[in-house]
């Protein structure tokens, strides 16, 4: 059993339900380019198709066309990757972020709320 599955089932146990964060973004996987790679020794990276308007990732001013590198300071290869902290825990925490915007390294902290409802 992995710590995400642990995680979920201590929270359902717990609460009686699992409570997710929310940041406000839409993305997609992206492959870096070569500079990039070598750089920071990855070969993915999730692109920002949107960001909701208000929502925690709007406030820490992330933007559409960001190349997101990092959260919490683990590499983000694919959404699984960022999905994995969007749990209980993350919710009003301060969350680091590292993108690559315009060809420069950015750090926003983000701080994830509630997901309620449907969400987004």
């Amino acid at each position: 059993m992995n710590a995400t599955t642990r995680s979920i089932i201590a929270a359902l146990i717990r609460d009686g339900r699992v409570r997710r964060a929310f940041l406000g973004l839409v993305t997609s996987p992206a492959p870096l380019p070569d500079s990039l790679r070598r750089r920071t020794g990855q070969t993915g990276a999730l692109r920002v198709v949107e960001v909701v308007p208000g929502s925690p990732a709007d406030r820490a001013g992330l933007r559409s066309g960001d190349l997101v590198l990092s959260a919490g300071r683990n590499p983000v290869g694919d959404a699984q990757s960022l999905q994995r902290l969007m749990f209980a825990d993350a919710i009003g925490r301060p969350l680091p972020i590292t993108v690559h915007r315009n060809g420069a390294l950015v750090d926003v902290i983000a701080e994830p709320v509630e997901l309620t409802g449907s969400g987004v």
